[in-house]
């Protein structure tokens, strides 16, 4: 359904040397290097985390960042109503090494959406103890606008962050 806006995002995308960006499919995470633990007892299962990947991506655009042939990103817009979406987000360790990159590559995917859908709001869920996170959405330009508690599938508190 969203297959043409993704189409007409990843034009809009950054010229990245070494990678490049295809629509995303479920199959793209199969040999992902995730950069989520998965060692607490209070963790949802990677399959789980999966199925919750592959519901989100089919209610918005969402795109795979591959180096070389190795996905290191997804980006995705959840198309909520109309003038609202929430942006989300899933990084590999690799990911990491290219951190200008996927920087540019996020601000370029939701700025687009931003634009392709109209949005008079764009917002995100960011666990509130990833300071890491938290610090590179608001570089994005998202400002916190409150704590949700225990609002994660792992029932950890996020922050609702909105674009400014």
């Amino acid at each position: 359904m969203y297959l043409s806006k993704t189409v007409e995002i990843l034009k809009e995308m950054p010229v990245v040397k070494g990678a490049y960006f295809l629509p995303f499919h479920i199959d793209h995470i199969k040999n992902f290097e995730w950069d989520i633990k998965y060692e607490s007892p209070k963790s949802i299962t990677l399959k789980d985390r999966i199925r919750h990947l592959d519901i989100q991506s089919q209610c918005g655009p969402s795109i795979t960042a591959f180096v070389g042939d190795t996905p290191v990103a997804v980006f995705g817009c959840f198309v909520m109503w109309h003038g609202v979406a929430e942006a989300w987000s899933i990084f590999s360790e690799k990911a990491r090494r290219y951190p200008i990159a996927m920087t540019k590559s996020a601000i370029s995917f939701f700025d687009t959406c931003e634009i392709s859908f109209s949005l008079h709001r764009l917002q995100i869920t960011v666990n509130s103890n990833d300071k890491r996170a938290l610090s590179w959405a608001k570089y994005l330009k998202f400002e916190s606008e409150g704590l949700m508690k225990q609002y994660s599938a792992d029932k950890d508190d996020t922050f609702i962050m909105r674009r400014k």
